[in-house]
C-alpha cells in the first residue's frame, strides 16, 4: 500500500543567494518515514528561492551566482519595485526560472542520490529570515 509521509523543517537564511544544504535533513527524513521504495519531494515554501539537486562546491556556487547576476541583475528596474514595499524582484524571477520543489527517488530505505548530488536550498531574499521547507516522502 503507498503512503505518504510529511514534514516540515525550518532553515535560518541569510538570504542574498544563501545556500544551504540540507540534504542530511532529507536522508534523516526518509530514514524516519520508514517506508523503502518511493520518492521523496523537496519544496520550498517561499516565492524567491528555489531547491536544486546539484554538487555544493564552492567553485560552482560561484558560477551558479554569477550567471544569475548576469541574467537577474538585483539592480534591474523590475516593474515588481514600483509599489515600494520590496526590491527582491531578481528572487521572484530566479525562483520561477529554478523552481521551487524537486523529487529523487529513494531504495530500499536510502536516497538514491549520485555522486556529488546534495539537496540545496538557494535562498535570493533580500533580508535574512526564517524559511520553510516541506518533506513527503511517497512509497511502500
Amino acid at each position: 500500500m503507498i503512503m505518504v509521509i510529511s514534514e516540515q523543517i525550518e532553515l535560518f537564511s541569510d538570504g542574498h543567494f544563501n545556500v544551504i544544504n540540507i540534504t542530511d535533513k532529507v536522508k534523516e527524513f526518509v530514514k524516519k518515514s520508514g517506508l523503502q521504495n518511493g520518492q521523496v519531494f523537496v519544496f520550498l515554501q517561499h516565492t524567491t528561492g528555489s531547491i536544486i539537486i546539484g554538487e555544493h562546491e564552492t567553485g560552482i556556487m560561484a558560477d551558479l551566482s554569477d550567471i544569475l547576476d548576469t541574467i537577474t541583475p538585483p539592480e534591474y528596474p523590475y516593474k515588481h519595485h514600483i509599489r515600494a514595499v520590496d526590491f527582491n524582484g531578481h528572487g521572484h524571477i530566479r525562483a520561477a526560472l529554478m523552481q521551487p520543489g524537486v523529487n529523487a527517488p529513494f531504495v530500499n530505505g536510502k536516497l538514491a542520490l549520485g555522486n556529488y548530488q546534495d539537496f540545496l536550498v538557494i535562498d535570493d531574499q533580500v533580508d535574512a529570515e526564517t524559511r520553510y521547507v516541506i518533506l513527503q516522502a511517497m512509497g511502500e
